[in-house]
């Protein structure tokens, strides 16, 4: 039975992967996102959070699939709404696959349109309400 769910996965996993263009969603992830949460995704302690092994718990919880959109680093990014879309899945993929829930859907540009413009009043404030969520589910 393990073994066959590992396959199941494992075959969802190759399907999403196979949506995301990963040489342009990693050139766009070192044109936006590097800068701060470096090309590891470890962030800066105390200042830029930590995506790599963490990111993807956001998609786990209520408000998290939104937050990652919403952020400003996200929501402010000089790529179109189908350009997010794909870097937000490679970096969940990339930094942070182990953490994805099992029923993980790749993000679209229709839901990164109909999510982005709703602005964060308190970014620090929402991460941490939802981080919060990470220990209640596990």
């Amino acid at each position: 039975m393990k073994t066959l769910l590992a396959v199941i996965l494992s075959g969802i996993t190759m399907v999403c992967t196979a949506a995301v263009d990963e040489k342009r969603a990693e050139a766009n992830y070192m044109l936006n996102c590097q800068g701060c949460h470096q090309g590891d995704g470890s962030g800066l302690p105390g200042s830029v959070p930590n995506m790599q092994n963490f990111v993807g718990q956001f998609i786990g919880v209520p408000g998290g699939r939104e937050f990652l959109v919403q952020v400003p680093g996200s929501a402010n990014a000089p790529l179109n709404d189908e350009a997010l879309a794909e870097l937000l899945n490679w970096i969940l993929l990339t930094k942070s696959k182990k953490e994805l829930p099992a029923d993980f859907v790749l993000y679209t540009a229709t839901e990164v349109s109909a999510v982005r413009s709703k602005t964060l009043p308190d970014v620090a404030a929402a991460r941490k309400a939802i981080v919060k969520k990470f220990v209640k589910q596990q």
